[in-house]
């Protein structure tokens, strides 16, 4: 056998290393792949569908981590609209190739196994089970929403309400500046609550780091730009602190939909009359008209882990709860579909890291921190809360669902890729 010489024995060397790497990559990536797909404990064998489930409380039956169900469910071809699952239709946990997979015995009366072909049989989607709960999501679709900053200031408003009055109601006129429009198109008519907006931090405002910024939410004013203080509001902004507004981003303004009012009168010059045909709360000088909001809404999307990757993902809102949240109930989250955020999508919650004083060791008359107390804190990890499914996006705000967690979610709190 030829022996070899230096520099093979090198190249060979570097050559047995760069395998022993690939291998412990491979190793790596097939144990993370089998982590992810950890069956719950306690699964069943078998489950039969009942009326009020969801497909997140079934995934939990079988899984440790519902969000992985896409890579578990076994859509049966033989069956039309193979992922949707209905009450009656039997889950069966099964092993194909070794692996874990959830397939479904459809045996329910008149939706037995519909094979395709030029013949079969069509299933309304009525009675499919939804992904989260419906009663949980629908109200809130109907009442918000998020408009972009263009679309705030482009939207036609309330100039004046009829008779004089200062609020108004059903069936009172409405006087409206910059709508086009016909006479008997009806319009929804809404008041933005929220301005959600990301901030820098640290000056000098242009490169404050992204993962340095803050994530805020104010209460939003319609206000006018030719008087009073407003003209040293837009003085201060526009020349003395103009780099610190030029890099605020608005992330969205949240309205809520008041009122409906149908166009009684087209445009007289920029005016337009309209008359108020219910409403929810009464009607303000300032509320805007837009156009009535559709809520349809696609129940039947299937859990997935988050991919997006940002270390400053923020709860910006808490519905119907003024400090924290729990299960079943709705947070908005600092991004949307142009940052990558899709419908589905499952995040963690976690509590940032805190500083808290040490009494232990620097009580709080321990002289040797007197003129330092920072070297009194300790920091304290982030902490897990709840796990949120995202079940409506826009352009940089997203909202979902609390589905998992026994903790209280609260404002601020990380939103993280599971």
């Amino acid at each position: 056998m030829a022996k070899l010489n230096t520099k093979e024995i090198k190249d060979l060397s570097e050559m047995l290393k760069k395998l022993h790497l690939l291998l412990i990559a491979v190793f790596f990536i097939l144990t993370t792949v089998h982590a992810e797909i950890e069956l719950n404990p306690t699964h069943p064998d078998t489950y039969t569908v009942q009326n009020g489930d969801t497909l997140w409380d079934i995934s939990a039956r079988f899984l440790k981590s519902p969000w992985v169900w896409p890579e578990v469910w076994h859509a049966n071809p033989q069956i039309e609209n193979p992922h949707l699952i209905y009450p009656g239709d039997e889950i069966s946990l099964v092993y194909l190739d070794g692996k874990p997979r959830l397939v479904v015995n459809r045996v329910n009366g008149d939706r037995r196994t519909v094979k395709l072909s030029p013949k079969g049989r069509s299933i309304s989607h009525d009675k499919a089970i939804p992904t989260i709960p419906l009663r949980d999501v629908k109200p809130f679709l109907r009442k918000l929403r998020i408009l972009s900053e263009q679309e705030i200031e482009n939207a036609p408003y309330v100039v004046s309400i009829g008779e004089g009055h200062l609020k108004g109601t059903e069936p009172n006129l409405l006087y409206v500046r910059n709508l086009n429009a016909r006479q008997g198109d009806v319009f929804a008519v809404v008041r933005p609550t929220v301005i959600y907006r990301d901030v820098p931090v640290h000056y000098p405002w242009r490169t404050s780091k992204h993962k340095e910024r803050k994530t805020e939410s104010v209460g939003w004013e319609k206000t006018s730009t030719s008087t009073g203080m407003a003209i040293m509001t837009r003085f201060w902004k526009s020349y003395i602190d103009r780099t610190y507004w030029d890099n605020v981003n608005v992330l969205g303004y949240e309205v809520a939909d008041i009122a409906t009012a149908v166009v009684s009168r087209a445009g007289t010059g920029d005016v337009t009359t309209m008359k108020v045909s219910g409403n929810v709360i009464e009607i303000d000088m300032g509320d805007l008209i837009i156009p009535i909001n559709d809520v349809n809404f696609n129940a039947f999307f299937q859990p997935k882990a988050a991919t997006i990757k940002d270390n400053n993902i923020r709860i910006v809102a808490l519905n119907n709860a003024m400090f924290r949240s729990g299960k079943w109930q709705i947070v908005a989250i600092s991004r949307g579909s142009s940052d990558g955020v899709t419908i589905g999508d499952v995040f963690d919650v976690n509590r940032p890291e805190r500083q808290v004083r040490d009494d232990v060791m620097h009580p709080k008359n321990d002289l040797k921190t007197f003129f330092r107390p920072s070297k009194a804190n300790v920091t304290l990890p982030e902490e897990f809360l709840a796990n949120i499914m995202i079940f409506k996006t826009f352009e940089h705000i997203s909202y979902a669902l609390i589905v998992e967690g026994n903790r209280p979610v609260k404002l601020f709190d990380l939103v993280r890729a599971p």
